[in-house]
């Protein structure tokens, strides 16, 4: 009976989320792959997409020795944001991220 590989686990950990939608702060997230023994996946390429009128700063990314890449996105649009990431294989995971309305750090005091 042949022996059978097991499938890399993948962890998707939001960083920053509750950014304002004015299309260029940021929320982030890492997504983390190993072997089933924790092991670090190094040097795998992945895809990433957003739905809701989000833009990636980057729409692929390779882990690192850590086995983590980085995924940014920003949104002129209030709402929440799924990011889904894509492995070589065609797996998809996702994560969800929201953004907020803008607030202004401007206070005008009226006399």
């Amino acid at each position: 009976m042949p022996e059978t590989t097991p499938e890399p686990k993948y962890s998707i950990s939001v960083m920053e989320d509750n950014a304002p939608a004015n299309g260029f702060s940021e929320n982030s997230m890492l997504v983390r792959v190993s072997e089933a023994d924790d092991t670090p996946c190094a040097g795998l390429p992945i895809a990433f997409s957003a739905d809701n009128g989000a833009v990636l700063l980057a729409t692929d990314a390779v882990t690192n020795h850590y086995g983590v890449a980085r995924v940014c996105v920003v949104s002129s649009r209030v709402g929440r944001c799924t990011v889904t990431v894509v492995d070589g294989e065609g797996k998809r995971r996702s994560a969800a991220v929201t953004f907020t309305e803008r607030r202004s750090g401007l206070i005008l005091a009226l006399r």
